[in-house]
């Protein structure tokens, strides 16, 4: 393998920064998600579609045993701060219940496996710890500041279990489980 000491071209350039406008753009649009529900269950489906649509970067495959563990601890984590919450759920209907795994599994195409890819290879902890800020800045519009840390705290769960995994399926099961405990 060789390695070039000529300066990058323009394509490569804009090849490096491709990724960060596209993640710049879709962490915008989720922040500035309307609050009218279908609207912004748009949003979030179209910022999931460029995450599905993204080379993937970084993923690998484990076990089935170690997917598995890694789910369920990440869905006991989410039961855990569910069952001491002190905030009503929200009315349960067969819309709030698709769109609440739909929105899932779309914050999880773009942050898990399009943002954390992205920057897997600045290594893990950069992945871990950006695409986890990221995740929960984008939920204070919607939700308010004061709810920053435990959104923070999601982002990182969500985060290991994709640096655990490899995968954003894992992420994506514990957050749609986290979702449909809202309203449940």
């Amino acid at each position: 393998m060789t390695f070039s000491t000529y300066p990058a071209t323009r394509d490569e350039g804009a090849d490096r920064a491709l990724p960060i406008v596209i993640a710049l753009l879709g962490c915008l649009a989720l922040a500035a998600r309307p609050s009218l529900t279908f609207i912004a269950f748009g949003v979030t489906l179209a910022v999931g579609a460029a995450g599905a649509l993204a080379p993937p970067t970084g993923e690998r495959q484990t076990s089935a045993v170690v997917t598995c563990a890694v789910t369920l601890l990440g869905i006991a984590a989410f039961a855990s701060v569910r069952a001491v919450a002190a905030v009503p759920p929200m009315p349960a209907t067969l819309a709030t219940g698709f769109m609440a795994i739909g929105a899932a599994a779309a914050e999880e195409l773009f942050f898990r496996r399009f943002l954390y890819g992205a920057l897997a290879g600045w290594g893990p902890a950069i992945a871990v710890v950006v695409s986890a800020i990221a995740f929960a800045l984008v939920h204070i519009p919607a939700y308010g500041t004061a709810v920053f840390p435990i959104d923070l705290a999601a982002g990182f769960v969500l985060s290991w279990q994709r640096w655990a995994t490899g995968s954003w399926v894992s992420p994506a099961a514990s957050h749609a489980a986290a979702n449909l405990m809202a309203i449940l």
